[in-house]
């Protein structure tokens, strides 16, 4: 009676869509497509690279299919301060802008921002902690940044110009 139950759950939340959170599945249209970094040095880049491989697409620079990664941005700001005005926590930012067409130009999906925050709590006693866990919340914004992209794709299909009414 167990096994049963247990099928129908398990059966009942694949029904629905249910996926474990970084499970993503990519149309097949997006088999093969190439990856290309307006700055050639984005933080972003070998994250997005590694999920795209996970997910079974190919690489390639001659692919039919353009991932351009447009920009990121990191930000930083003060969002409290103590008595002496120092600050005693952050807001960090990441902010990744891309967009995919195809060979003939035709947009698979239009400009997009992915956008991440985090808040990041100062020590004076402990800067080189604080320094630490600042790279860890980067690379957490960057990991997220990621999978926001992968699910953008999921739902990525040319688009048909727009024709102008005569």
């Amino acid at each position: 009676m167990r096994y049963l139950l247990a099928l129908i759950l398990l059966v009942s939340l694949m029904a629905c869509g249910f996926h474990l959170r970084g499970s993503v599945q990519l149309p097949p249209e997006l088999a093969e497509m190439a990856l290309r970094d307006a700055h050639a040095a984005t933080d972003i880049l070998p994250e997005l690279r590694r999920a795209l491989k996970n997910e079974n697409i190919r690489l390639s620079e001659t692919a039919p299919l353009v991932l351009q990664l447009k920009s990121e941005r990191y930000g930083k700001r003060v969002l409290s301060v103590d008595s002496s005005g120092r600050a005693q926590e952050y807001g960090l930012s990441y902010t990744v802008r891309f967009s995919m067409q195809d060979e003939n130009d035709a947009v698979w999906l239009a400009e997009q921002t992915v956008t991440e925050s985090r808040d990041l709590r100062f020590d004076a006693n402990a800067v080189l902690g604080t320094a630490s866990e600042e790279t860890l919340l980067k690379t957490e914004m960057r990991r997220d940044a990621v999978l926001q992209i992968l699910r953008r794709l999921q739902k990525a299909e040319r688009q048909m110009p727009v024709s102008e009414p005569k």
